[in-house]
């Protein structure tokens, strides 16, 4: 009777404190070129990337005289890391400036908001997402991740071959999903 009385108290604890358990975030993001970020969370669980000493230089060439280079993050099924130009309005980034995290395990993947993010294929990937975990994405995905390895502010431009194979392994439009995986770009289905 004891050990159940014990048993059923130890239970409780467990139960009680996941609940009111912040997730535990990673220091340091790192994207698809190998660029590094700090990642900071308020107690809020408000998070936002800050620069380290290998990350890239912020993009002041793009962002002209008026607009406040930045990195900021966007996130769905994976999470993007853009370089971007501010204002008080917002942001707006470039195709060639964003790269998605990768990881090696589930600790080096954040929770956003209620989006928990897990490892999989070598990318964060939204875990409420998990069902198309072993599809490919679409075209504008597929691009992203055929070219994430170029360091920004390098030519970023699919070579003939490469955009020929992503042609073939995305017929349809920007948002439909990739039919094949193109030759030499990593396999994100997992």
């Amino acid at each position: 009777m004891r050990t159940a009385t014990v048993l059923l108290s130890l239970a409780l604890v467990a139960a009680c404190g996941e609940e009111n358990s912040a997730p535990v975030q990673p220091e340091v993001l790192t994207d698809q070129s190998g660029a590094v970020f700090g990642w900071e969370c308020d107690d809020d669980d408000v998070c936002r990337l800050s620069l380290l000493e290998d990350s890239p230089p912020l993009p002041v060439d793009e962002c002209g005289p008026k607009l406040e280079p930045a990195y900021s993050y966007s996130w769905g099924d994976m999470i993007e890391l853009s370089a971007v130009c501010a204002d008080s309005e917002g942001w707006v980034s470039f195709p060639r400036l964003g790269r998605f995290v990768v990881c090696e395990s589930d600790s080096e993947c954040p929770t956003i908001g209620d989006d928990v993010f897990e490892c999989n294929a070598g990318f964060c990937k939204n875990a409420a997402h998990a069902e198309s975990f072993d599809q490919l994405p679409n075209r504008w995905a597929m691009e992203q991740i055929c070219l994430g390895d170029i360091p920004r502010y390098e030519p970023y431009e699919a070579s003939p071959e490469l955009a020929a194979a992503i042609d073939e392994a995305c017929p349809g439009g920007p948002n439909d999903p990739c039919l094949d995986l193109p030759a030499s770009c990593p396999d994100p289905r997992g």
